[in-house]
């Protein structure tokens, strides 16, 4: 099973931790409620703590969500991959079993910063509700949490450019953006990022774990690959360019709308 100081077992605390407060249960109640020391759950919830397959069983029943046990118990115990080519200080863990975008939701409500970065798809808070029934992506029973003023997101321009959807979709999409950003969403449109992907650094309170989700499952890891390329885009001298990107999309997608 996961101990501590697996980049899993922050994750599978951070989804039960969702779980109990989403149940309305404070800590010491779930504690007394299992007959555990409050310690011994904190420490679940912070990844300080091996975690069996008893804890999720009865963790996951009290807080209402016994269907997530054997999801949780077979990420818990699933084998750590290393990286191809041998990159130090990195393991990843793929989450294959249904729900998973709950659990992914879970984790990012949980974190305390959030950062995305797409090269492919608008990232699931920012998505108005036709686009994600157009890119047919899982959506997670309790909606993606918002975007925050600590959270950040940096996008290709080719996510807003072309988009994969129909103009008149893509128009109302970015339309969305550019209401975000004049709000104070900090959305960065550059051109050209690196890598190819969409991912998402989730920075828990104890541990800070990328995640990269697609049609069939989600893959957490370790690793400060992302860094550059967001630090890169937040120390963009030309602070102009997001939102003068943002609108070039937008007029572009309006012309071929109304050429339609």
């Amino acid at each position: 099973m996961t101990g501590p100081g697996q980049p899993i077992a922050p994750v599978i605390g951070a989804i039960l931790r969702d779980a109990r407060r989403h149940a309305r249960i404070p800590l010491r109640d779930a504690a007394t409620r299992l007959g555990s020391p409050v310690e011994d759950v904190e420490h679940i919830e912070c990844g300080h703590r091996s975690v069996t397959g008893g804890d999720l069983r009865r963790l996951c029943e009290l807080y209402g969500v016994p269907e997530q046990a054997r999801a949780l118990h077979r990420l818990a115990g699933g084998p750590l991959e290393g990286a191809p080519g041998g990159e130090r200080g990195l393991c990843r863990t793929t989450d294959r079993a249904g729900g998973f975008a709950d659990r992914m939701a879970a984790v990012a409500r949980q974190s305390v910063r959030t950062r995305w970065l797409s090269t492919q798809l608008v990232p699931p808070p920012l998505r108005i509700p036709a686009y994600a029934a157009a890119v047919r992506h899982p959506a997670p029973a309790r909606p993606w949490p918002g975007l925050r003023r600590q959270d950040i997101v940096v996008l290709d321009e080719g996510v807003v450019r072309h988009g994969g959807a129909t103009a008149a979709l893509m128009c109302e999409q970015v339309r969305h953006l550019l209401t975000l950003q004049s709000a104070g969403a900090r959305i960065h449109v550059v051109p050209r990022l690196f890598p190819p992907g969409s991912y998402a650094e989730l920075m828990l309170p104890n541990a800070t774990v990328v995640a990269t989700g697609g049609f069939t499952d989600a893959v957490y890891q370790t690793t400060t690959a992302l860094a550059g390329p967001i630090e890169r885009a937040l120390t963009d001298p030309d602070r102009d360019r997001s939102r003068r990107l943002l609108t070039e999309a937008y007029a572009h997608h309006r012309s071929h709308r109304e050429a339609r």
